[in-house]
């Protein structure tokens, strides 16, 4: 249906209702006979059906043969949970030639039966959300599947233990492999520092290097990356000479690397040094055999000051480690290791015991109270008695931070990767990315996300070459749902959109005159809607969340017909992967909240878009409530936060306009929070009852 065709001209399509009884947990609550005459009144409904389980074989037969005779365009299933059977429909309904873009579910199970204990409020919350539904479906868009061949072949970033045995399960799966490494030699572990304990790294770098199908190149580092999932031109530099290359999946493996004690600390730097100082000086004297003398040895974990908030998770490993090597050396000689907390990880505990056997002292100190460095002994304070102990030593060996690779921030920028608060690189939440869209191909492992030993190294490298190789065994990716799309004709090139994009799926393009024009890689979009929020002039829209279907539902839920008289009218519009699981729960286990509330399932609350509300307001809206996860817990990384920004302004421009902000609030909820959806509906309808309740119209 043509987006810029005038609503008032535009024909309506042929839809089709099918009201699910569910074996009777909907039909036993609800009349659904009076409900299929209330949709059969809804203009453009063309055919109405009743089903005790149009889910199964039989019901999803009756609906296909249904759309056929009918010659239905559009289908609205009231039934149960839309994340249950969505996908159950869609496929169901291929052979008909129904797109998945015109079958919409509403949950009037757990939305109107559940949380309104059936009845005529129940009644009434099912017939709005059918006529929600198929106003929606009166202005839904079809899209075509977006394809892109996929190149198969890969590139590792870092030569570690991670790196090369991620290259390696690529290659022995026939899949050609480019490893860049920035320095002069592969297979090194973590700069001074004996991750590696068994030369794992050493072994498999050798085979690499003899391995046919993997590429190394030395002294090299990325530049530049373009594309999409499943093809990406990546360009690297080696010695000068640029190169391009094609490649369908990327995994980023470069190392940390432990940061320096730095050159204003007071104390003799000849007698107290790093462990990857340290580190050397053992490896030269177990090379010459010789004993190793140091005098008194006492090791320090957790050495800095940023140790107290960030574990790197080696150090006491490898502090350990380098202790019984001292022991190896010379049995007599003196060493105390100082901790405030041990983390072993999963290989750390035979190591305790070897160096407690071997007669090394562990003494612990409390966080607040850290050892002291002096001339001669380290005053540290006995957490038992509190009275400060001295201990003579030698040779003072600092345990200090693993930091990311000096590269980290220029790989975070070139692959639109985020960083935690410390540089380290942090791939997307996968788990909790919806699984609607394209893998980004994008993998991060080893040290390049946190500082990891030997055991979890291997397992992150096997898990991310089987991931890599799932997408790369794949001729074409094909991603069903829609994407964000740009009118080029009202496009203005304000740039607005690359901003907030968390994928970086947008980006300008040089076009004749002035002013670019924004471009989206339909591959790359998770169909958040960040971008059509912010586009000024609205030439961005996302099929499914546009903004003709959504104040389209706005305007249905908020029908006089539907509510009773000073009944407050109370819009939610609730992300689906949050609050709208959590109303789905609410309902699930009967917990009622007040019936004037009416349920708008949003994608994304980045798609809470503050012309919508204001949309809800000139409805008759009372309220309107946002419901978003939690900051941090995002499905599309930060929308919630835009959400919160978006809000604040909003609230204060409805105070200049005389309006109570209180009409508009935003709350965090967890999928699974039935309960606390419940009690925030009924806080808020609530709050809008007070005395002092500003109803003032907004224009």
């Amino acid at each position: 249906m043509p987006a810029d065709e005038p609503l008032s001209e535009q024909k309506l399509p042929r839809t089709g209702v099918v009201i699910c009884g569910c074996g009777g947990q909907i039909s036993a609550g609800i009349d659904t006979g009076a409900l299929a005459e209330r949709a059969a009144g809804i203009n453009g409904v063309t055919y109405v059906g009743q089903e005790d389980y149009p889910c199964n074989a039989f019901g999803l037969e009756r609906l296909r043969k249904a759309v056929q005779e009918h010659h239905l365009e559009r289908v609205l299933i009231a039934g149960c949970a839309p994340r249950l059977v969505e996908k159950l429909f869609a496929q169901a309904l291929q052979p008909v030639q129904l797109e998945p873009g015109n079958l919409s579910i509403v949950n009037v199970r757990e939305l109107a039966v559940g949380s309104q204990a059936g009845g005529s409020t129940g009644w009434e919350q099912a017939a709005c959300a059918i006529e929600m539904g198929v106003a929606r479906l009166d202005y839904t868009r079809t899209t075509q599947p977006h394809t892109g061949e996929v190149t198969r072949a890969a590139l590792v970033i870092g030569s570690g233990l991670s790196g090369l045995t991620a290259a390696l399960g690529l290659a022995e799966r026939s899949v050609p492999v480019t490893l860049i490494e920035s320095g002069d030699a592969i297979g090194r572990s973590t700069p001074g520092l004996p991750v590696d304990i068994d030369g794992l790294a050493q072994k498999r770098a050798q085979a690499a290097l003899s391995h046919p199908l993997i590429h190394t190149m030395l002294h090299t580092r990325l530049t530049a990356v373009s594309g999409h999932p499943g093809h990406y031109e990546v360009r690297v530099q080696q010695n000068g000479q640029t190169t391009s290359l094609p490649v369908g999946a990327v995994i980023v493996a470069n190392m940390a690397r432990p940061k320096e004690p730095g050159s204003r600390v007071w104390f003799d730097r000849s007698r107290v040094q790093s462990q990857a100082e340290f580190e050397g000086e053992l490896k030269r004297a177990e090379q010459d055999g010789l004993p190793l003398e140091t005098g008194p040895l006492v090791m320090i974990l957790c050495a800095d000051e940023s140790q107290k908030e960030h574990c790197s998770r080696v150090c006491c490993n490898i502090g350990i480690r380098q202790a019984l090597r001292v022991k190896n050396l010379n049995e007599d000689a003196n060493v105390t290791v100082l901790f405030r907390e041990i983390y072993l990880g999963s290989t750390g505990d035979a190591d305790l015991a070897r160096a407690r056997k071997a007669g090394v002292t562990f003494f612990r100190y409390g966080q607040e109270t850290p050892p002291v460095i002096g001339d001669r002994t380290i005053v540290v304070q006995d957490m038992l008695t509190g009275e400060p102990v001295e201990i003579p030593y030698g040779r003072a060996v600092l345990s200090m931070p693993l930091v990311p690779a000096e590269d980290s921030a220029r790989l975070a920028a070139l692959f639109g990767l985020p960083q935690d608060e410390f540089g380290f690189l942090a791939e997307p939440r996968v788990r909790l990315r919806p699984g609607r869209y394209a893998d980004s191909g994008i993998y991060i492992i080893g040290s390049g996300q946190l500082p990891a030993d030997t055991p979890e190294a291997l397992f992150q490298a096997y898990l991310a070459s089987a991931r890599a190789l799932r997408l790369l065994n794949q001729e074409t990716i094909q991603v069903d749902s829609p994407a964000a799309e740009i009118d080029e004709k009202l496009c203005s090139g304000c740039g607005n959109c690359p901003q907030v994009c968390p994928v970086e799926a947008i980006h300008l393009e040089a076009r004749d005159g002035i002013l670019s024009v924004s471009e989206v890689d339909a591959l790359r979009c998770v169909g958040c809607g960040n971008c059509v929020v912010v586009c000024p002039v609205k030439a961005i829209s996302l099929p499914g969340w546009d903004n003709i279907e959504i104040p389209a539902q706005i305007s249905a839920a908020l029908d006089e017909r539907g509510f009773r008289a000073k009944e407050k009218k109370v819009l939610i519009m609730a992300c689906e992967w949050s609050a709208y699981g959590a109303a789905e729960m609410a309902g699930h286990r009967r917990l009622a909240y007040p019936p004037g509330a009416r349920i708008l399932r949003m994608n994304c609350s980045a798609r809470f878009d503050p012309f919508h509300i204001l949309w809800a307001f000139l409805n008759g809206a009372d309220g309107v409530l946002l419901g978003a996860c939690s900051p941090g817990e995002c499905h599309y990384g930060m929308g919630n936060l835009y959400a919160k920004e978006r809000v604040e302004i909003l609230q204060q421009e409805l105070v200049q306009h005389g309006v109570d902000p209180k009409r508009l609030r935003l709350v965090y909820l967890a999928v699974n929070d039935g309960a606390r959806f419940a009690q925030a509906v009924t806080d808020f309808a609530k709050d809008l009852q007070m005395d002092g309740f500003s109803r003032r119209t907004i224009w």
